[in-house]
């Protein structure tokens, strides 16, 4: 009968591959959601094996995938023109008859049908409870069901199949038959080494590529994750400077070469640029943004924050409370008061140099790697991820920024894939 691993809703067998575990689906995990459940049964040796994340995680993994539930029902959409079109074809020919049945009910099933059946489907699939009607019959077929209208296994179908099933709690790749019968070792980390294996794909399983004007900034971004939102921290990889035995000069001039060099060597995973909301961040990224990159290059600068709307700044003026925000507004803004503080008031920004280009004065924080050194000191005390985030607005903020460009590009690629354009539903 061979291994199987199989995907599962909650308790409902959803998906099976046999003899390997497919990319797409550990696209959806990383290693930190491997689980070993030991049997109930204390004569029973065996343990299940299995990766195991909460619904909201995968939906927001998925997106990053480009997996959005727009592109998903788009989709569906498409796949169902084609199907009435084709089954419609078949009804029109001498003696299509034989067709009536499937083409009426293809021309009954909407979307809005499609997911208000979905749950009940995946429930009685493998049941012998007959059919209801026609569109109960197709949904339920082994091949060719509208289910797995992006092909059985897709993320776009299991994208959508969660959105039709909003009482889902949890889902689940289970390994263990693959490893009982040999296929994988016991200790085997699939969704870590199949992200190895892949390093140069673009789908599904490279991570995005940050860049950022320097070692500081890559720093506090990498270190973050794990606690911000350790759900991602397999989605994203960092480009360090430190890491190289030459290192790499930093500063926002440089990221902007940095970028033109992966657009003229074609590099085929995603890259996210990170530029500084300061005067020559803003210029900067202002020029990124005017080179015309593939859409696998995005640019991004440090949102504009409250913080800094109001904030100490010193400079041959004197003391003033300014608004700093594409000024003054490094990465260090963004690490939390408490960081922040010296002697129980913020950290001045002081004034520097002047940017003819931008007609304007750049600023920076006083004290830039102490506030770093604070911050990362606190890092690790927090006893969860809520606990954190509530620490770091400014910081959740640069994340949730970093999230949205890489959903939308990936969402983007997505519709490109498959030819088409955004469908108005």
């Amino acid at each position: 009968m061979g291994s199987y691993c199989t995907i599962y809703f909650d308790d409902i067998d959803v998906w099976a591959a046999k003899t390997v575990v497919p990319d797409e689906w550990c696209a959806m995990f990383q290693e930190s959601d491997r689980l070993v459940r030991n049997s109930p049964d204390p004569e029973d040796e065996d343990s299940a094996v299995v990766y195991e994340a909460v619904r909201e995680v995968v939906l927001a993994r998925l997106s990053l995938l480009g997996c959005t539930a727009p592109v998903a029902r788009e989709r569906l959409i498409t796949w169902l023109e084609a199907q009435r079109a084709t089954w419609d074809e078949y009804r029109s020919e001498e003696g299509g008859e034989w067709a009536e049945g499937q083409a009426e009910a293809l021309r009954t099933l909407t979307p809005e049908i499609w997911y208000a059946r979905v749950a009940q489907v995946l429930a009685t699939q493998y049941t012998e409870d007959e059919p209801f009607d026609e569109i109960d019959r197709l949904m339920r077929e082994e091949e060719d069901s509208p289910l797995w209208f992006d092909g059985y296994g897709s993320l776009l179908s299991l994208r959508a199949l969660l959105d039709a099933c909003p009482d889902v709690r949890t889902v689940t790749l289970d390994i263990s038959d693959l490893i009982g019968g040999g296929w994988l070792s016991e200790d085997e980390r699939v969704c870590e080494a199949r992200r190895k294996d892949s390093g140069l794909e673009p789908r599904p399983l490279a991570p995005t590529v940050i860049l950022a004007e320097g070692s500081s900034d890559i720093r506090v971004l990498q270190r973050s994750l794990p606690v911000l939102f350790p759900e991602w921290q397999d989605y994203f990889s960092f480009f360090n400077h430190d890491e190289l035995e030459k290192k790499v000069d930093g500063g926002a001039n440089y990221l902007v070469k940095f970028l033109t060099a992966f657009a003229a060597a074609r590099a085929p995973f995603r890259v996210v640029a990170v530029f500084d909301n300061d005067t020559a961040g803003v210029q900067a990224y202002d020029q990124a943004s005017a080179l015309g990159l593939p859409d696998n290059i995005i640019v991004v600068r440090l949102p504009d924050i409250g913080l800094a709307r109001a904030y100490p700044t010193v400079g041959p003026q004197g003391h003033h409370i300014v608004d700093v925000n594409g000024k003054a507004a490094s990465i260090e803004l963004y690490l939390g008061r408490e960081a922040l503080m010296i002697d129980g008031e913020l950290r001045p920004v002081r004034w520097k140099g002047y940017v003819q280009a931008a007609d304007a004065y750049q600023g920076e924080v006083t004290g830039k790697s102490e506030v770093e050194r604070a911050f990362l000191r606190a890092l690790p005390t927090f006893s969860s991820p809520v606990e954190a985030r509530a620490a770091f607005p400014e910081l959740v903020s640069v994340w949730e920024e970093i999230y949205g460009v890489v959903e939308r590009s990936a969402e983007m690629a997505q519709r490109k894939l498959h030819g088409r354009t955004r469908i108005e539903v």
